[in-house]
């Protein structure tokens, strides 16, 4: 089963969740048998911070996918504490490198200036 994770952007910060066991990371998961990869990006967001995910672009990336998007409304209570930062925060869940290429395709795809 294929995965997937978000960049959700909104005022030019993004947001990031923090996962107990490993530190801040971008919400994500599973993609459920049936299930669009926008659709999973969609649902993964909500569940994890409770926020709306207005996808933007997707694209394969290492053994997953990332999808990148605009922050809309409030649609409940999130799993998960959840920021919206300028810089990458500590600790991170994986290497930061990782999130600097990611957050790079996500704002040019949103025609932001990224704040790294």
């Amino acid at each position: 089963m294929s995965t997937v994770y978000c960049v959700g952007i909104r005022d030019g910060e993004f947001l990031m969740i923090r996962n107990p066991r490993r530190g801040w990371e971008m919400p994500g998961g599973r993609i459920e048998e049936g299930e669009s990869i926008r659709d999973a990006a969609r649902r993964e967001f909500e569940e994890e911070c409770g926020l709306e995910l207005k996808v933007k672009g997707c694209r394969p990336i290492f053994d997953s996918n990332v999808c990148a998007g605009e922050v809309g409304a409030t649609l409940g209570k999130g799993e998960m504490e959840h920021r919206f930062f300028r810089d990458l925060p500590h600790p991170l869940a994986f290497p930061r490198d990782e999130y600097e290429e990611v957050l790079r395709w996500a704002y040019s795809l949103m025609g932001l200036e990224q704040p790294l």
